[in-house]
C-alpha cells in the first residue's frame, strides 16, 4: 500500500467514532485508503507505517539494460564512471549489468602501427609472394636482423612501480619520483638470429653515424660475415634486413650480392613490417624484460647486462619465434595485408 500523508487525520477522526465515509468525506479522500488505514489501526493499534523488509527495489531494470546496451554500441570506449553519473545510478550497478548481463569485458586497446590502405596493399601483394618463397627456401635458414637503442635509464612502469607509505608520509619527501633525465646515454645494438643461432651483439656509440659505410663495414663485414661463414659452414641462409637508407644503398646492395647472396630484396620484403620480424615482434621486448627497471651508471655497464641476456637466450625460444613467421603470414593475408595480431 501506498503511504498516505492523511495517515494522523485519518487515525485521530476514526478514534473520536467517525466512520470511514464521514472520514472519507471530510479529508476529501478515497474510501479505500481510509479503509486501508483503519485496517492498520485496528490490527497494530495506530497508524504508523511498518518499514518494509527485504532488498531495496533494484535499478537493475529490463529498461536500464537496454539504455546501457545501446550507448555501449554507439560508444564502447565510454567510461563506466561518466556512464553511471550520467544515468543517476551507482557505478557498481553499471559494472554489474556490464559484466553479468551483457557478459562484457574491458580489455587494454591494441598497440599497432598505423596502415594507409597503400600499405596494407603492398603488405598483401609481398607477404603472398613470401609465403610462395617459403614453399622452396625454409624460415629456419633466414637470419633476422634489426636495429635498436637502448638507454641507461629504461622508462619506468609506473604500473608496477610502486612504494608503501602512510597517508602521511604520501605527501612527504618520503614519497619517491620516478624519473628519467631528458637525453640519458644510450647505445644502438645491432643483432639477428636464425632458428638455430644468435649473432654477436653489435654496438654502435651514440656519436657514430650509421651511414652505408659503417654499415657495411662494422655490422655486414666485421661481424655478420664471419658468424654466417662459422654458423652456417657453408650452408644455404637468407639474410633479411630492412630497408633504412644505408641498408638499400648502391654500395650496399653490391656487397650484399657478393656476400650474402639471395637475401630478401625490395621485392619481397614489405616496408612497415616490425609485425613479421621476429627481432621487433618478440626478441627486443624480451631483451628489454630482461634489463626491465635497472638503471647503468655507464654506457658499459649497459652493454655489459646486455651481453648477459643475450647469452641467456635459448635456441628453444629461437625455434619457436622463428617457426611462428609462416603462421603470421598467412594472419596478414587473411587481415588483406592489415594489423593481423588479434588473428594469431
Amino acid at each position: 500500500m501506498k503511504s498516505s500523508p492523511h495517515r494522523p487525520s485519518i487515525e485521530l477522526l476514526f478514534k473520536r467514532g467517525l466512520g470511514s465515509a464521514e472520514i472519507a468525506r471530510r479529508l476529501q479522500i478515497s474510501s479505500s485508503t481510509v479503509r486501508n488505514v483503519v485496517a492498520a489501526i485496528k490490527k497494530r493499534g495506530d497508524a504508523s507505517e511498518v518499514k518494509k523488509s527485504g532488498r531495496p527495489r533494484s535499478v537493475n531494470t529490463r529498461n536500464t539494460r537496454a539504455i546501457i546496451k545501446k550507448r555501449i554500441i554507439r560508444n564502447d570506449g565510454l567510461s563506466l564512471n561518466r556512464m553511471a553519473s550520467q544515468l543517476g545510478i551507482a557505478r557498481s550497478t553499471v559494472q554489474s549489468i556490464v559484466k553479468n548481463d551483457l557478459k562484457l569485458k574491458s580489455y587494454k586497446l591494441r598497440r599497432g602501427q598505423y596502415l594507409s590502405d597503400k600499405s596494407k596493399a603492398m603488405r598483401l601483394e609481398k607477404y603472398r609472394k613470401l609465403l610462395q618463397h617459403f614453399q622452396v627456401r625454409r624460415v629456419s635458414d633466414v637470419i633476422w636482423t634489426d636495429e635498436k637503442i637502448f638507454t641507461i635509464e629504461p622508462l619506468p612502469n609506473r604500473q608496477n612501480q610502486r612504494q608503501l607509505l602512510s597517508k602521511d608520509d604520501s605527501m612527504s619527501p618520503k614519497r619517491r619520483l620516478a624519473h628519467n633525465r631528458l637525453f640519458p646515454k644510450s647505445v644502438m645494438v645491432w643483432a639477428g638470429i636464425t632458428a638455430t643461432g644468435k649473432t654477436p651483439l653489435v654496438f654502435i656509440e651514440r656519436n657514430v653515424k650509421i651511414n652505408s659505410e659503417v654499415y657495411q663495414k662494422i655490422v655486414l663485414m666485421d661481424n655478420l660475415l664471419p658468424w654466417v661463414t662459422q654458423h652456417f659452414a657453408g650452408g644455404p641462409f637468407i639474410l633479411q634486413q630492412d630497408w633504412a637508407p644505408s641498408h638499400g644503398s648502391r654500395s650496399t646492395l653490391a656487397v650484399l650480392e657478393a656476400h650474402f647472396p639471395g637475401f630478401l630484396d625490395k621485392n619481397l620484403w614489405p616496408a612497415s613490417s616490425p609485425d613479421l620480424n621476429p627481432m621487433d615482434f618478440s626478441v627486443w621486448g624480451m631483451l628489454e624484460g630482461k634489463i626491465a627497471g635497472k638503471v647503468f651508471a655507464t654506457v658499459d655497464d649497459l652493454k655489459a647486462a646486455l651481453e648477459v641476456a643475450w647469452a641467456s637466450i635459448d635456441d628453444g625460444y629461437l625455434r619457436r619465434t622463428v617457426n611462428s613467421v609462416k603462421k603470421r603470414l598467412r594472419a596478414c593475408v587473411k587481415a588483406r595485408g592489415s594489423n593481423f595480431e588479434i588473428l594469431l
